[in-house]
């Protein structure tokens, strides 16, 4: 086995190896990003100059630094390829190209449902090798009525698949990130519709995949690549400015669900905010012919709300636990909360200061919705394995009382249980040692798996001082007793270990049989799987009480049975006993012999000495049939009447068993009337061997009445 798992092991290795080892080879020997050309590639932003000659750096300025139009010049250089393009990327621009006065390239945008501006436009303007030494002359005019904005950046002269291929590597962080966020908000809202129960889940997990699959949305389109990938324009301004307002109300759903407090004011009120921002947005769009990018104020106001209506539920929730003394369940979005606040605040913080560590804005946050995003999976992966052990473990535990339940008895209910027990749990040994109340312990039922011998009977008078009392102190502590090495479990008890070294034993679970008034001793599986110990004690921890009340229930069972077949005063069986035994145990066809016994004088006693009297007379007759007959084979068949089944090799010996016990009795001086069969072959019609014995005792006692009232008289 340990040499199957070994190989395993070393055939996984040797797949994850080879698996990176081609990754590796894609990434860094291949053309997939063509690093080297793209390295290469010159930037062309640098010596740029305007109208008045000043020169500029074209990432430094917009058209609204000079008055919403501005028209920068610049010569080509001496040489170019025929693969060579001046490749450029514009925001919120009205852009035209002219080489040496001849216009060859014109962009006009057009309005959205956001107004005039977009985000990002890539421009490819064709060159050949006749352009040479010529200038390019380009003019950028805001779209905006404020003449704001306007911007050109990401200038090359180079082929167009490498300008793509250049734009998409240096965005390909950015976009690796978002991507992960929007996958998984994709997958938790699938996950939502296939969750059988989705009452029982922890928190509202669709309003969870909802809003971090608009969080996922918006920061790829604000990475460009989509633009580059689909060629669009509008769309993505337009998702860039209302994805996050989408996502504001399903955000708060989802925390108002995990909050100890459920109530639908926060909800709503975002609701309420989230819809009223939106129309103000639109009616100031179209009413007031206003840009969005005019009606940012608006647009963070909304956003400022969220945080706002987020801020006041978690001070409510946490209000709420204080009142009622209960955790407040943050745990779930500490991490989140912290990765989230530091992202944003360190993309805040590089763009006033003016530090870029990517060529794309927002990374930080995305790093921290990732974190985010990992934090709440593996909260709600938590929960689903919970979840499934759960409902597991019930299953486990209802099976178990299937199997109590359907049998006969708390007897046979205590070794099914163990019988399953054992088997489900991959144990090789299942049992019970209960307290005998001498300062010792008994094994009183024991599973073994097949090949396993059975240690029940050697396993009697475990004393509690020194050995049991260690496992005792440790119910206590945790319930249950986990051993996973039986040789480093030596320097805990000593003595254990020499009482469960014997029985090859590995790893044990076991845990205590407890009632309101104590523990009455303790059960456990021998040899279970070591990678399973912990729910293997859960589960056995679960039994303890259901147990312990099978085995009080075994002694009621038996109490019960002890009145319906004993007779209170003498101990001996009863009419109900003897049928009983007739019926299920007696042997007809083997050597028998049938005794009845009638006491003599026992009313006469009563009459003149009292019950107690008779009473001690009916106790000493009871007495002498159970020493000669055996306790187990004395019957009281009524008041002043016994009956006895004796199995004895021949008559001689039946006889002077019967004259021993008359023997017995007169030397107390008490009298009976006997009347004795014994069948040599057996006889099956017992009832009439019981007939003659009953003939004959009372003409025993018809004689015994004539001599005393002879002798009276």
């Amino acid at each position: 086995m340990e040499k199957m798992k070994g190989l395993r092991a070393a055939f996984h290795i040797l797949y994850m190896t080879s698996a990176l080892l081609l990754l590796l080879y894609l990434l860094f020997a291949t053309d997939l990003f063509s690093w080297k050309s793209i390295r290469n590639t010159p930037d062309y932003a640098e010596g740029w100059v305007d109208r008045n000659g000043a020169v500029v750096n074209l990432y430094e300025i917009t058209a609204g630094d000079y008055g919403g139009v501005v028209v920068l010049e610049k010569a080509l250089p001496d040489r170019l390829s025929n693969s060579e393009d001046f490749c450029f990327t514009t925001n919120n621009a009205k852009v035209t190209v002219w080489i040496d006065g001849k216009g060859v390239y014109l962009f006009e945008p057009k309005e959205n449902l956001t107004g005039a501006g977009y985000d990002y436009a890539y421009h490819v303007v064709s060159l050949s090798q006749k352009d040479v030494k010529k200038v390019i002359r380009v003019r950028l005019e805001s779209v905006f009525d404020d003449c704001s904005g306007g911007r050109l950046k990401d200038v090359y002269l180079c082929g167009s698949s490498d300008y793509l291929r250049m734009l998409v590597g240096a965005r390909s962080l950015p976009f690796f990130l978002s991507c992960i966020v929007l996958f998984f908000g994709a997958i938790l809202t699938a996950i939502f519709f296939c969750i059988p129960k989705k009452a029982a889940v922890p928190f509202n997990v669709a309003a969870l995949g909802i809003s971090i699959f608009l969080f996922g949305l918006w920061t790829l389109c604000d990475t460009g690549v989509l633009q580059l990938m689909t060629g669009g324009i509008y769309a993505y301004r337009v998702m860039d400015y209302l994805l996050l307002h989408l996502a504001e109300y399903p955000i708060v759903c989802f925390l108002s669900s995990v909050n100890r407090q459920k109530t639908r004011l926060f909800p709503n009120l975002m609701f309420g905010l989230s819809a009223f921002f939106l129309a103000l947005l639109f009616g100031l769009r179209f009413l007031g012919g206003m840009d969005f990018h005019q009606l940012k104020p608006v647009v963070y106001g909304s956003y400022l709300s969220c945080v706002a209506v987020i801020a006041a539920m978690q001070i409510s929730n946490a209000r709420y636990c204080r009142r009622n003394n209960i955790e407040s369940n943050r745990s779930i979005l500490a991490v989140s909360a912290v990765a989230l606040a530091g992202g944003g605040l360190l993309d805040v913080g590089t763009y006033i200061f003016g530090i870029h560590f990517f060529n794309s804005d927002g990374n930080f946050l995305r790093v921290g919705l990732c974190v985010c995003v990992a934090e709440v999976i593996i909260q709600f992966l938590r929960w689903w394995s919970g979840e499934h052990t759960a409902i597991n473990r019930d299953r486990f535990i209802n099976r178990i009382l299937q199997y109590a339940v359907s049998e006969k008895n708390a007897e046979a209910g205590i070794k099914a249980v163990l019988e399953y027990l054992g088997t489900e749990l991959h144990a090789d040994r299942a049992y019970i040692f209960e307290d005998m109340h001498d300062g010792t312990f008994d094994n009183t039922y024991e599973w073994c798996r097949e090949g396993v011998s059975a240690e029940i009977d050697s396993l009697k008078g475990l004393p509690y001082r020194g050995t049991v009392d260690a496992w005792y102190n440790e119910y206590k502590r945790s319930n249950s007793v986990l051993i996973y090495d039986l040789e480093a479990y030596r320097a805990v008890s000593e003595n254990m270990y020499r009482v469960l070294k014997p029985q090859n034993i590995q790893t044990l679970v076991t845990a205590p049989l407890e009632t309101p008034d104590g523990y009455i001793g303790f059960f456990g599986v021998d040899n279970p799987p070591a990678e399973s110990m912990k729910e293997i004690a859960e589960l056995i921890g679960l039994l303890s009480y259901f147990l312990s009340q099978l085995v009080l229930q075994r002694d009621e069972e038996k109490r019960l049975m002890h009145y319906s077949f004993f007779d209170a005063m003498t101990g001996c069986k009863n009419r109900r006993a003897i049928g009983e035994f007739e019926k299920n145990e007696f042997d007809p066809s083997r050597p028998y012999g049938f005794v009845m016994c009638d006491i003599n004088g026992l009313k006469a006693m009563n009459d003149t000495l009292g019950h107690e009297a008779g009473d001690a007379l009916i106790m000493d007759v009871a007495n002498a049939l159970k020493e000669v007959f055996g306790a187990d084979n004395v019957y009281r068949m009524g008041g002043d009447e016994f009956a006895a089944y004796a199995y004895r090799s021949g008559e001689a010996a039946f006889s002077a068993d019967v004259e021993r016990a008359k023997a017995l009795l007169a030397e107390k001086n008490r009298s009976a009337a006997f009347g004795t069969v014994f069948r040599e072959q057996g006889d099956p019609d017992y009832e009439r061997a019981k007939a003659e014995a009953d003939a004959l005792m009372y003409a025993d006692k018809r004689l015994y009445y004539q001599t005393h009232d002879r002798r009276n008289r």
